[in-house]
């Protein structure tokens, strides 16, 4: 397969080696803004850029009838409108691409519904990030968050405390406490290796759909 990188930092370049390792081909990289080039032939875009780039990305993806997958986090009270102009393409987005952190979002949905239960305990985020990383709570921290309260039916919703200091590359633990006992479950990434995997996966299976497509969706229905 043929493959665009849109945002060529840190992860990009974890992309690119990681497409070749699975006999993809990486055939235009667009490492700035508004940067303009052929894609020569490309059949699918991987945007790891920013929120406030991935208008260009989409405006590649559409305007050339090619697939997308969107990495990039910050932008999600914007659904609505993506899933309006990504209408005629395939496009798989997701907060964290890795495999692991999509079967802790099913769990904490599991475990949301089965504490929800047990009136006794409460629940809460702890995730930890490198000094580096712009946003906070993280889209992870989020997304589990969120399938928590979900699968709960409202009865629990974690709190997220963040931090952004030192080298962490990134751990989300959610945790249950009560008075007889604590819970935890955590995700800890070691690398960008996971992401990638995840990423690049996500570009092998969107070939053929059409609209908006989360990603655990996409694996969960394959």
């Amino acid at each position: 397969m043929k493959l665009a990188l849109h945002g060529y930092g840190k992860m990009g370049r974890t992309i690119e080696r990681v497409a070749k390792e699975r006999n993809h081909d990486v055939v235009a990289i667009f490492d700035r803004p508004r940067n303009h080039q052929a894609l020569n032939g490309a059949e699918v875009l991987i945007d790891f850029s920013r929120a406030d780039a991935l208008d260009h990305a989409i405006t590649i993806a559409t305007d050339n009838n090619i697939d997308l997958v969107i990495g990039t986090t910050g932008w999600n009270d914007r659904v609505d409108e993506l899933r309006e102009r990504v209408k005629n393409v395939g496009c798989v987005y997701a907060s964290n691409f890795s495999p692991g952190a999509n079967i802790t979002f099913a769990l904490a949905r599991r475990a949301g519904e089965l504490f929800a239960k047990f009136p006794q305990y409460a629940a809460g985020m702890e995730e930890r990030h490198h000094a580096q990383k712009k946003d906070a709570p993280s889209g992870t921290a989020i997304r589990i968050a969120n399938e928590v309260k979900n699968g709960s039916e409202g009865k629990l919703d974690p709190p997220i405390v963040s931090s952004r200091v030192g080298a962490e590359f990134g751990l989300h633990t959610l945790f249950f406490d009560s008075p007889d006992d604590l819970i935890e479950i955590s995700h800890r990434a070691r690398g960008r290796d996971g992401f990638a995997r995840g990423a690049v996966l996500a570009a092998e299976l969107v070939r053929g759909r059409k609209g908006l497509i989360k990603f655990d969706e996409l694996i969960w229905q394959t």
